[in-house]
């Protein structure tokens, strides 16, 4: 999880209809939008409408699959996109309360003989936006899987054009700006260090999070806040499913981070549909939901390896490629140089002057990047940089640049429907912390401040950035909105959990910051050897993308098309050369590959460029 980031899509190729064709385009429309209202109406409970028409797609025109009728993007008219009602209460549904899921997909370009259905993805989160991630990267998971697949996504519950929204806040600017005011607290151990107690800062966070409970209690949607549990979104999964026509086939699905959480949990719930499902930087399900605390420490469980391989490799890039290196430096020379930079920035916060925009690097802000950075390993010369640059007296390159500046109407824009720009933080604990036990997450021996800072203090003892995720463990202290269903497990076949229809595949970086390696041999361990396998992607970063394996992308390939499942613990190896690359090389990687693997690994190269920029665990 990080802080708000925009979720910019890429530049639209939406091109202007010639005056031939406006027309027929316009009578297209036409009868689109009638047939979208029809199926919108009609809702949920007849979604075999769909299924007396299949229209060839064309720019402008209609095509309805299944119960879905997809149209050209607004924004980008290669994709498709479509809506689809669906209860907004699986456990009392009624006609008048429904959720309207967005819905996003990349059609499959291999030969109708070789196509294979419908690929879901979810980014991540829990909040991230399945229909940008299909914008960013569908493209790319098209080449892994040789355009075989329909690359799907949606906005779960509460995310971006799934509506209804949570309405917590009038605009989604109003709630940057509640949550920005939070960020200037900086973090807890740079207050200790200039004041000798961070007590106020643990009460000043405490009131930040009571101030967007209050703000949910007062304004909010209280149906729909109850209502955005990963249950409820396992469930519009199979509405999905049932409406493309899929459900007898079942689901195929690639989930990364928190979208392995969401993936565990439909295996659990519905193990006759696991067709393929593909869990990628696997975060427990079981610490999720039944001890969010426990959950958080899981999260820095491995963070060190992370950072000690950004220390490593930099000392050994060198200078030439490390802006942190200097000659001769090992690993313990690059660590003590980054740790006086947070030092020193404790006692005098460095002064940025206007050039896009102002203001001073903090001793927190350098944390703040080192935990984006370990996401990503693409990232890092770029990381080095600024921390070497802020120590020289130029902080631009840390000084991150305002995602919102406006307050803007949240239908404004070429959908014409409720749009964000970013990711939403109440979102985030909504989902999480209605998903958890919360005869954990109020006990009496987390509910103090003083209980809250030493849970900080201890997943600052495992993890550089352990303040950062107790920061958002903590949230759940406080939140107080129970979701209407949640799943809390059996999470082992020991307890109950039910074979699934095909074995799931458990994915895992031996290094990933925040989702490690011990948590995907615990959940595929439970899940038994009739229903998992783990697949062990020697690399650093945050799921398999962030370190391109062409051996794991074809393992990937052959488990969904050949439906090939790798051995227990077969480990693939990331590919040589990508830390600190020398530019000179950039183009050795590709050279002795046939065609075809240059290809995928350009594709995995420019996955992991979106992997930097990732924000959603």
């Amino acid at each position: 999880m990080e802080k708000l980031e925009r979720l910019d899509l890429p530049t639209t190729r939406n091109e202007p209809l010639e005056k031939a064709n406006r027309k027929s385009a316009w009578i297209a429309i036409g009868f689109r939008e009638t047939l979208l209202l029809l199926c919108l109406f009609l809702g949920w409970r007849y979604q075999l409408l769909g299924q007396l028409v299949d229209l060839l797609r064309s720019d402008g025109e209609i095509r309805v699959s299944g119960g879905i009728a997809w149209a050209p993007c607004a924004d980008l008219t290669e994709f498709e996109c479509a809506y689809l009602s669906v209860p907004m209460d699986y456990t009392n549904p009624l006609p008048n309360e429904t959720v309207s899921l967005s819905l996003r997909r990349l059609p499959a370009t291999a030969p109708m003989t070789d196509r294979m259905g419908t690929l879901f993805i979810n980014p991540g989160g829990p909040g991230g936006s399945g229909t940008n991630a299909v914008a960013r990267y569908g493209q790319d998971l098209h080449t892994i899987l040789k355009g075989r697949y329909d690359i799907l996504s949606w906005d779960p519950r509460g995310v971006n054009q799934t509506t209804p929204s949570l309405d917590c806040f009038a605009t989604e600017f109003d709630e940057f700006i509640q949550h920005f005011k939070e960020w200037q607290l900086g973090l807890p151990f740079e207050m200790k260090e200039a004041t000798g107690s961070d007590d106020i800062w643990f009460e000043k966070i405490d009131a930040y999070y009571r101030s967007t409970v209050a703000s949910c209690a007062k304004n909010g949607n209280q149906k729909m806040l109850k209502s955005v549990s990963t249950a409820f979104v396992v469930r519009d999964i199979v509405s999905i499913l049932d409406a493309l026509g899929e459900k007898d086939r079942g689901l195929q699905y690639w989930g990364f981070s928190y979208g392995t959480i969401l993936g565990a949990t439909f295996s659990a719930l519905f193990p006759e549909l696991v067709h393929r499902v593909v869990l990628d930087g696997v975060s427990s399900a079981r610490f999720y939901s039944q001890d969010i605390f426990e959950w958080g420490r899981s999260g820095m469980d491995e963070t060190y390896k992370v950072w000690d391989g950004f220390l490593a490799a930099c000392a050994e890039a060198g200078p030439g490629r490390c802006a942190l290196a200097k000659d001769g430096f090992t690993t313990d020379d690059v660590r003590m140089r980054v740790e006086k930079i947070i030092n020193d920035l404790v006692a005098k916060p460095l002064p940025v002057p206007f050039s896009v925009q102002s203001g001073i690097i903090t001793a927190s802000d350098v944390l703040y990047a080192i935990f984006r950075g370990l996401y990503a390993p693409k990232g890092w010369p770029d990381i080095a940089t600024a921390i070497a640059e802020a120590e020289s007296g130029n902080g631009t390159a840390l000084l991150r640049e305002l995602p919102l500046t406006d307050r803007k109407g949240m239908l404004d824009n070429v959908f014409n429907r409720y749009t964000t720009r970013l990711g939403s933080e109440v979102t985030t604990e909504a989902i999480m912390c209605g998903d958890t036990d919360p005869s954990v997450s109020h006990a009496v021996a987390y509910a103090s401040t003083e209980a809250f800072n030493e849970y900080s203090k201890e997943l600052a003892k495992l993890s550089i950035t352990g303040e950062i995720w107790a920061e958002w463990v903590g949230r759940c202290r406080i939140w107080n909105i129970t979701a209407t269903e949640s799943y809390r497990g059996p999470w082992t076949v020991k307890d109950g959990l039910k074979k699934t229809k095909f074995p799931v595949l458990f994915l895992g970086n031996t290094a990933d910051p925040v989702t490690p390696l011990s948590a995907a041999k615990d959940m595929s361990k439970g899940f038994g050897s009739e229903s998992a396998s783990l697949l062990i992607q020697d690399g650093f970063g945050h799921c398999s993308l962030a370190h391109p394996s062409l051996c794991t992308a074809r393992t990937i390939a052959s488990y969904f098309i050949d439906g090939k499942v790798p051995e227990y613990g077969t480990v693939c190896p990331s590919d040589d050369g990508f830390l600190f690359p020398e530019s000179a090389k950039a183009n050795e990687r590709l050279q002795g590959l046939s065609e075809e693997d240059q290809k995928l690994m350009r594709a995995l190269d420019t996955l992991s460029t979106e992997w930097v920029g990732r924000k959603w665990v």
